[in-house]
């Protein structure tokens, strides 16, 4: 089976060297951390010019950036068009649609490597029943792909408020994924803990933020080119 990186080089660490396909990952915590772990996970899957295979994109919080992308997939040296293209980009803008999105459509999509749901929890409205069994049949949804096309799944999330280390969304989200990876933004450090696996056991790993450069010290930016691309 193959193992995707995240594009992080601690991440990969914690995890042993990556995702892995017959794994259910939930990576929940510092939502723009996460989301360009996502952004990389899902360019660098395509390292491999295998373009057969689709990476399907659920945007629930709307932080998809195509531009970044590009940059991404041409620091890589892959055709930014052929990236974009082979990502399925699916939103939501209500708890209904986010339902609906994963029960009944996500289940359609073929020839999928990959599943990105972006913050599933972003439109949780309460904690009453019939929110609980929305998620229900949202993973159920999820389930019939993983029956089909066997890709790898990653939702992510954010940290329940009545909790330091549990996720938003109840046990039902915490037990449909295999895999819980806790990622908090400290002052001057970033923090990867393990907080699940089904062959690993807990661990913790911090990555040290670069100091910032003095104003004027500052190395000039390049742009990456993209036009030869388009």
């Amino acid at each position: 089976l193959p193992i995707y990186s995240s594009g992080d080089k601690t991440l990969d660490e914690l995890l042993s060297g990556g995702f892995r396909n017959d794994l259910v990952y939930l990576l929940y915590g510092d939502r723009k951390i996460i989301t360009n772990i996502l952004l990389k996970t899902a360019v660098y899957s395509f390292l491999d010019k295998d373009f057969n295979r689709k990476v399907a994109y659920v945007d629930v919080n709307n932080r998809f950036n195509p531009y970044n992308i590009s940059k991404l997939a041409a620091s890589k040296r892959l055709s930014p068009r052929m990236v974009l293209v082979n990502i399925l980009i699916s939103r939501a803008f209500t708890w209904e649609q986010m339902v609906e999105l994963l029960e009944n459509r996500i289940s359609q999509l073929e020839n999928i490597k990959m599943i990105i749901i972006a913050d599933i929890t972003t439109l949780w409205p309460n904690y009453e029943q019939q929110t609980f069994e929305g998620m229900l049949q949202a993973i159920s949804g999820i389930k019939k792909l993983i029956f089909k096309s066997k890709p790898l799944i990653i939702l992510t999330g954010s940290i329940n408020k009545y909790s330091e280390f549990k996720p938003k969304g109840g046990k039902y989200l915490a037990h449909f994924g295999s895999v819980l990876v806790l990622i908090n933004n400290k002052e001057g450090y970033i923090e990867y803990q393990l907080i699940q696996h089904p062959s690993m056991p807990e661990k913790l790993l911090k990555k040290i933020k670069p100091k910032n450069l003095k104003r004027g010290m500052r190395k000039p930016l390049r742009n990456s080119t993209l036009d030869q691309w388009f």
